[in-house]
């Protein structure tokens, strides 16, 4: 089984290899396809994509991204075959750490590659809807002033330099201030699930609080377990959690300064 680049003609028959509960894809792969960042691939058969999956590059590190089987032709070793794919076209040492999130279904196989599993992501939702929620104080729009600052808390809590996927989102942040003037915290809306990192509580909380105006679900490291008794507080309820899982040296990050992941693909 060889793979191929993806291209821009096969968006369109994404719709039948979507996994129940995911989504439009075709987004997410659009997106792969601009980004110089991100290198997404195929396993055809007779013309039409029946495995994809993506690698995502940061300054040293590498998120394995969607990898998915169409579910007629699941059981042929597409699964692995993609994962192996995606692996080997990593320069191990440049990007020597890959990281990925795995769903239950794709757990067995990334085990079988040399992952290990590194911590789990809790998932929550919350059925009834958000109440006004008065905006908190020290609460900012971003600025270009806070750019160097929220690079280096991302840095400090991810453990990897992303500010080449990041730099994009960042005009559209919001920003925690404290009262020395310095940045505590950042949300990033438009950043695939919304992602918050924050160096305390405080800001942490105040950032999720806009986050939840909007924003019914939720997805955050378990070792942050002050962020999940905040959101069970306000009415989110855990329904499944998923594995993080690494291929290589261990970094060292923060869960518990992680009060919102960016995605299963990015962390």
């Amino acid at each position: 089984m060889i793979s191929q680049e993806f291209t821009e003609e096969d968006i369109a028959y994404l719709p039948a290899l979507e996994p129940e509960g995911w989504g439009d894809i075709r987004p997410r792969f659009a997106y792969f396809l601009k980004s110089d960042c991100c290198k997404p691939i195929k396993i055809e058969e007779n013309g039409q994509p029946v495995a994809v999956g993506a690698a995502i590059f940061h300054a040293d590190t590498a998120w394995l991204a969607c990898i998915i089987t169409h579910g007629e032709h699941r059981n042929k070793g597409l699964g692995s075959a993609i994962t192996r794919s995606l692996i080997e076209s990593i320069d191990r040492n440049r990007y020597p750490t890959v990281y990925l999130d795995a769903t239950e279904f794709g757990y067995p196989v990334y085990l079988k590659q040399g992952f290990e599993v590194e911590g789990q992501y809790a998932h929550l939702r919350r059925e009834a809807v958000a109440a006004d929620i008065a905006f908190p104080p020290h609460i900012e729009p971003f600025n270009e002033s806070f750019r160097d600052a929220a690079y280096a808390l991302d840095y400090l809590v991810s453990g990897e330099d992303r500010r080449g996927v990041m730099a994009e989102f960042l005009t559209e942040a919001s920003v925690y201030i404290d009262l020395n003037g310095d940045l505590q915290g950042v949300y990033l809306p438009t950043w695939s699930d919304g992602p918050i990192i924050a160096a305390t509580d405080t800001a942490g909380f105040a950032l999720m609080q806009i986050r939840s105006a909007t924003r019914p679900t939720a997805i955050l490291p378990v070792g942050n377990a002050e962020g999940l008794k905040y959101l069970q507080e306000n009415g989110y309820n855990m329904y499944k959690t998923s594995r993080r899982m690494i291929l290589g040296p261990r970094r060292v990050w923060h869960p518990e300064r992680l009060y919102n992941r960016i995605s299963g693909a990015l962390g």
